[in-house]
């Protein structure tokens, strides 16, 4: 039987916060330099999605 996850909008804005934390300690702590991270994030920052969905198998071990 073929297993169906959903999107969750409101899970994603929990997960882009957490990840802000995160940029941010890491920058406050030297980790990364602001070129690096606008590098790294900088990729699907720049997409605007729309009307969009992801279909996904999950495999089985």
């Amino acid at each position: 039987m073929s297993n169906v996850s959903y999107y969750s909008p409101a899970e994603r804005q929990r997960e882009k916060e957490r990840q802000r934390v995160l940029d941010a300690a890491r920058l406050r702590d030297g980790l990364v330099s602001r070129d690096d991270l606008r590098a790294q994030n900088g990729f699907l920052a720049s997409l605007e999605v729309v009307n969009s969905s992801i279909v996904y198998q999950e495999a089985f071990a």
